[in-house]
């Protein structure tokens, strides 16, 4: 793959990742209430500037308005004054008048008047309230500038006020404080000093985000977990067969039922294929195999009938023998490799005891190989197990052992070695042969590719039947590669020749 190509194909990848859509979606739904909090916080923040400079402005209005009152103060009856102070007083607006008399102590506030007007009890409760909460102290420095107070504190009549401005006039030394004051409930329908969690509107947001929230969650982990109930369906069809389960008894979500059916229904289809496979070879095989035993029992009387002088006849025959033994060969591959093909289709697998198995196997072949003059050397590691299939993982094994076998000389040595490297379990055959050119080494698993030469009869002895048609080593590729594992090859560095295996761990 060039370089360019494989920037592309990881794009692909994250732009079709389920787990990728994921995480933006969680990122997603973590930013969404920092980005509303900061909008409504604004929004609250600006409405309080606006309701506070609103009521200033108005505690201002009031103070100018009842300054002339302030100044002729001695002179001017009560009631004239009371009248004054409730004209100035506008909708749910309280105003509360106090002064500070020239020489007073700073916090030395008088109580004047109210508006709208309250009994003389309801003053002197309402001026001890305001003394034990510490706004006269808090109105001392008002004096010399008008403030915003927001001072919330109960009335007599058990009533939550808030004190929204104070407005300072000097007249003859005299500080007058010019005090407004709402009910907080009339002030607005959120009240001004609560922190942004505790506004009515946020809590119901917060329950509607969370509520969304968890039901996202609970939906996601629906799918994640029908997504991996087909995944352990899939894994027990391929180790125990069709049969025990079926993707539709996994399924839970109504919506993947006709997935789940169109999978059951691909499983049938691959084990039908396979048993036709495997019946088509055996039939074709037959059908084959019959008329080459006539031909080659007809061979028979005609050999004893010509005569040993006539050589041109005696190689005819010689030659339609050999023909009819490298077809009846032929015919042997053809079924052995679709038989081979139709494993490969649908194997079944389950967990081998590789160490056990390969003990087995080379146990076997180390007396053919001893009858031919050549020793196996086993190095075995214990308790390794894969998951596979025997009649998949067989053939592997055996083409390993015959190619290792058709380069080494008599007296040679084949090794052969089962190693653990992390998770996964290296299976290497070796021989001491003349190795394999580099330059055909990437070509050795393709099918029908031999690079050995065909014995010949007049030498071995052998029929030339016996020639190797290049499937033995492109049948070990197939076959590791259906079972999820790699094969490699290499020329050893000492000379001789090495394919290594390698499959995953089954703990």
């Amino acid at each position: 793959m060039t370089a360019t190509g494989k920037p592309r194909r990881w794009s692909r990848r994250l732009i079709h990742s389920f787990s990728l859509k994921l995480l933006l979606l969680a990122l997603i739904l973590l930013g969404l209430p920092l980005i509303l909090y900061w909008q409504f916080d604004r929004a609250e923040r600006a409405q309080s500037a606006l309701l506070r400079n609103a009521t200033e402005q108005t505690g201002r209005v009031i103070a100018a308005m009842l300054r002339p009152h302030f100044e002729d103060f001695r002179n001017e009856s009560q009631t004239d004054f009371n009248d004054a102070l409730a004209g100035a007083a506008i909708d749910n607006t309280s105003v509360k008048v106090l002064v500070r008399l020239a020489g007073a102590p700073p916090d030395d506030f008088i109580y004047v008047a109210s508006a709208p007007p309250v009994p003389a009890d309801y003053l002197k409760q309402e001026q001890r309230e305001l003394v034990r909460s510490g706004v006269f102290q808090t109105l001392a420095p008002t004096c010399d500038k008008t403030t915003d107070l927001d001072v919330r504190f109960v009335n007599p009549a058990g009533k939550q006020e808030i004190l929204t401005s104070v407005t300072p006039v000097h007249v003859a030394g005299n500080c007058w404080i010019v005090v407004t004051a709402q009910n907080a409930a009339d002030l607005t329908t959120v009240p001004l000093n609560l922190s942004f969690w505790a506004l009515p509107a946020t809590q119901a947001a917060t329950a509607i985000y969370l509520l969304s929230l968890g039901l996202m969650i609970w939906l996601l982990a629906h799918m994640w977990r029908n997504l991996s109930r087909f995944r352990s369906t899939a894994r027990d069809i391929r180790i125990r067969g069709p049969g025990t389960t079926s993707f539709g008894d996994g399924n839970e979500i109504p919506e993947l039922a006709g997935v789940a059916e169109d999978f059951d229904s691909l499983v049938h289809a691959l084990t039908a294929s396979q048993a036709f496979i495997k019946q088509a070879a055996e039939e074709n095989a037959h059908a084959l195999k019959a008329p080459l035993a006539v031909i080659a029992q007809s061979v028979e009387p005609l050999k004893r009938a010509v005569a040993p002088s006539d050589a041109t006849a005696r190689r005819s025959l010689s030659l339609i023998e050999r023909s009819v033994a490298r077809l009846d060969t032929l015919v042997s591959a053809v079924r052995d490799l679709e038989d081979a093909t139709a494993d490969v289709v649908y194997p079944q697998q389950r967990r081998i005891d590789l160490s056990g198995f390969l003990t087995q196997m080379l146990g076997d072949y180390e007396t053919a190989l001893s009858a031919k003059g050549i020793r196996l050397v086993a190095s075995l590691a214990g308790s390794v197990s894969t998951l596979a299939s025997e009649d998949v993982l067989e053939p592997v094994i055996e083409n390993l052992l015959e190619n290792a076998a058709s380069f080494t000389p008599i007296d040679g040595m084949i090794e052969a070695s089962l190693e653990r490297d992390n998770q996964w379990a290296r299976i290497t055959v070796s021989d001491h042969g003349p190795g394999v050119d580099p330059d055909k080494l990437p070509s050795i698993f393709e099918r029908y590719v031999s690079f050995r030469e065909a014995p010949k009869p007049a030498e071995t002895g052998a029929p030339a039947a016996q020639r190797h048609e290049g499937l033995g080593l492109w049948i070990v590729k197939r076959n590791v590669e259906g079972l999820g594992g790699t094969v490699t090859a290499r020329n050893r560095k000492g000379g001789g020749f090495e394919i290594c295996v390698s499959l995953r761990i089954q703990a």
